[in-house]
């Protein structure tokens, strides 16, 4: 960097200091940024765009997606969850490619400015490092776009959220460039040798319906897409906008990787994508009948959407086998869900293949679906420089692993996991390395990322500082039994279904099942019944408890009762296998926490997750919605519901109330709403809060005086809720709920009592 320095005249450049320096703006970035400046670090997030957001931006707009994907009730939680539910509420569009809008921007500008130990220098451009010796890195530098100011940031902890492993790269840590050979870890989705070919960029469009004929002449160098075949498995149809107008949005497969470098040649794929877009475009407006002839372009991404480049090299390297077998690292400190979606390499210029395998062969989903998964702290920091962590994409793991860790909200609470993991490493001035090497320091990390509101898989609050913890009782004015009562809509029994549901009760007399069947003869199903260890465990091994046979009557419609008397272990998830005919069919019911679905094409090895639940039945009656879940320590489904849910008849308010036994001294209550973590929030409409999301509220303690209230909250939408006030001693906490955002239950997942 000597020569680099020379360059610049000592008064144009600005030096300042920090204790953890963020490079990248993406999902990543941000909750990194946000994750070390509230755990009190002077922190710098440094973004070479003019917003944040990264691809989710309203300048490339690619819809955030994640671990829902393939498991139910596993939306990331944290800092993302804030961002996303606020977006929803002001947004009055859709958020979905090729939609995104400024809102989204402005929601993540406005996040990372009212946080007062976080500074942001937005379009710098980070052009290099400067190293205290071999392994240590001392400053970044910046340029300024506009202002022409050059930035030394100097810092006791940098985080690359680059993408691309640019500040590692300056630094000279170690990385990866594209694929590892099939041999080189055991990975059935590597190629047999290796190479530099990495996944695509790609650019979105958005074309609206202006209620007139638009033509459109492409230009003499865009791409010919004659006719459909020449778009071989690129689906191109439109769809309609929330308020009813026409659109073509789209298509991620616009995607351009191999033969160019996605880095050195970037601009050059831009042209690339630029070229292709038009020629899809004019595929669809003048080549064919696309009913398009009144629909205009009104935007076009001139910012590629980058996939994968640089991975830079952990202490640990995620792989197939790990994703796909959910190891249980002790160092846990993150996870994922989505597929292991590789795309085809070369992207649209491979025109005889499908953009993406599953696309073109449906089958595969029984190979490239995954349940959740974690990561370790160990592929979040590098190998040799001690004093770099990374989030997002540029993360220690392979190619195939990279397939499933890249979508954004990973990358998320990736993110909100090396923040807080640099704030730790500044508070014991340790490096990360010894985080994971010291198990005290681990288990601080993962305690105080789970009371953050993030999510580590089979690792629940055990925090010694939670007053909560040692209540005597917890008590409700009502609780709900599961209800799986049948709405609109219905799923056939081939492919064959199961569905996880909570069990209260010790047996299982009967069970049944709303079932309409439309054939002539009386056709049978086939009914097995196993544990479940979590809500994703459909493909654990585990032998039956039972199977049944049953008859289904001709054109039969209504609830099919079947003997089970079975004795089951109670307050677990069982799993229900039904097996049987395309035309019966089981009608579905309203997903509620703790109950998930699946489906098995016969021929497949594994269940795949799906979003419908089915209605159910059973005798005894399980009631898994008592109050005391909001100590279960885990803030969601996983190995039960974790949630109290009121009676939907009793109305409010709706009184909670935890007895702690005795008087004690606190002045902080976090409490975490349900926002219906079972759907992804860009599936939401616009302006939406989410119904089952407490709204109205007050928190009451008994003191030695009687009951005061210390806390009366109105208009709330968000799903965690922190509340401090002057220091009470008391020995009850009652949370009134007077109302919420339109269900007709109160829900509470967690209650923690704090003297902070």
């Amino acid at each position: 960097m000597k020569p680099f320095e020379g360059c610049l005249s000592s008064d144009r450049v600005i030096e300042a200091g920090y204790d953890v320096v963020v490079v990248g703006g993406g999902l990543a970035g941000v909750c990194a940024a946000i994750a070390a400046a509230r755990h009190g670090c002077k922190t710098a997030i440094v973004q070479n765009r003019p917003v944040f957001g990264g691809n989710s931006s309203s300048e490339v707009r690619v819809q955030p997606t994640g671990a829902n994907n393939c498991g139910a009730w596993a939306r990331e939680t944290g800092i993302i969850e804030e961002l996303l539910i606020e977006e929803r509420a002001r947004n009055h569009d859709l958020f979905l490619n090729g939609r995104i809008n400024s809102v989204w921007d402005l929601v993540l500008y406005e996040w990372v400015k009212r946080e007062q130990n976080l500074t942001a220098y937005l379009n710098t451009h980070v052009v290099g490092v400067l190293m205290s010796g071999p392994h240590k890195i001392s400053a970044v530098l910046g340029v300024q776009i506009g202002s022409e100011r050059v930035y030394k940031l100097y810092g006791r902890y940098f985080i690359d959220c680059t993408g691309d492993g640019t500040v590692g790269a300056y630094a000279g840590a170690e990385f990866r460039f594209g694929r590892e050979s099939r041999r080189e870890f055991g990975e059935s989705l590597a190629p047999e040798e290796p190479d530099r070919m990495v996944q695509g960029s790609s650019l979105l469009f958005r074309a609206r319906d202006v209620g007139s004929p638009v033509p459109f002449v492409p230009p003499r160098w865009a791409e010919e897409y004659p006719t459909e075949d020449s778009l071989y498995m690129r689906r191109h149809a439109c769809s309609l906008g929330p308020y009813g107008v026409r659109e073509y949005v789209g298509y991620w497969w616009i995607e351009v990787g191999a033969p160019f470098d996605v880095i050195d040649q970037n601009e050059e794929v831009r042209d690339e994508l630029l070229r292709h877009l038009l020629g899809v475009w004019d595929h669809i407006k003048n080549r064919g009948e696309h009913g398009a002839e009144n629909m205009a372009i009104d935007w076009i991404g001139m910012v590629p959407g980058k996939r994968e480049s640089r991975r830079l090299i952990g202490d640990y390297i995620l792989t197939e086998d790990d994703v796909r077998n959910d190891r249980q690292f002790p160092d846990r400190v993150a996870y994922g869900g989505w597929f292991i979606d590789i795309h085809t390499m070369g992207g649209i210029l491979a025109k005889g293949q499908p953009p993406e395998p599953l696309v073109g062969d449906p089958d595969l989903s029984d190979d490239l679906r995954i349940q959740p998964y974690s990561i370790p702290l160990r592929c979040l920091y590098s190998k040799n420089i001690e004093n770099l962590l990374m989030a997002g994409r540029d993360i220690s793991v392979t190619h195939v692993a990279l397939g499933t860790t890249r979508v954004m909200l990973t990358c998320a609470v990736l993110g909100q996991a090396a923040g807080t993991a640099a704030a730790i490493s500044v508070k014991k001035n340790v490096t990360p390395r010894a985080i994971v090497e010291n198990p005290d320091l681990m288990r601080e990390l993962q305690q105080t990322l789970v009371r953050d509101d993030c999510f580590i898989i089979n690792l629940p609050n055990e925090d010694p500082d939670d007053i909560a913890r040692r209540a005597v009782s917890v008590t409700a004015t009502s609780s709900m039994a599961l209800t799986l009562e049948p709405i609109e809509g219905s799923s056939p029994l081939e492919p064959y279904r199961s569905q996880i549901f909570p069990v209260s009760e010790g047996e299982i007399q009967t069970l049944s099942l709303f079932l309409e069947s439309q054939a002539d003869e009386d056709t049978s199903v086939r009914l097995e019944i196993t544990p479940a260890k979590n809500i994703w465990s459909f493909n654990e091994p585990k032998e039956p408890l039972t199977s049944v046979e049953a008859s289904v009557g001709p054109k039969f419609k209504g609830w099919l009762e079947v003997d089970l008397d079975l004795k089951v272990e109670p307050k677990r998830l069982y799993q229900l296998n039904v097996y049987g005919r395309a035309e019966v069919l089981w009608h579905r019911s309203k997903p509620l926490p703790g109950v998930a679905a699946a489906y098995k094409k016969p021929g497949w090895r594994r269940w795949a997750h799906e979003k419908p639940v089915y209605a159910l039945r059973l005798n005894p009656a399980s009631t898994p919605f008592d109050p005391d879940n909001v100590l279960s320590g885990v803030a969601r489904p996983e190995s039960w519901t974790n949630i109290w849910v009121s009676d939907p008849q009793c109305g409010f308010p709706q009184r909670l109330t935890l007895d702690l036994g005795e008087y004690v001294a606190f002045n902080t209550v976090y409490l975490t709403f349900d926002t219906y973590l079972h759907e992804d929030t860009y599936r939401f409409p616009p302006l939406y809060r989410v119904p089952e999301c407490v709204k109205d509220y007050a928190l009451k303690v008994f003191c030695r005086d009687g009951w005061r209230t210390v806390v009366e909250c109105r208009g709330n939408y968000h799903r965690r809720r922190v509340h401090r006030f002057e220091t009470v001693e008391a020995n009850k906490l009652e949370l009134e709920v007077q109302s919420t955002n339109g269900a007709p239950t109160a829900r509470v997942y967690e209650v923690r009592i704090y003297k902070e």
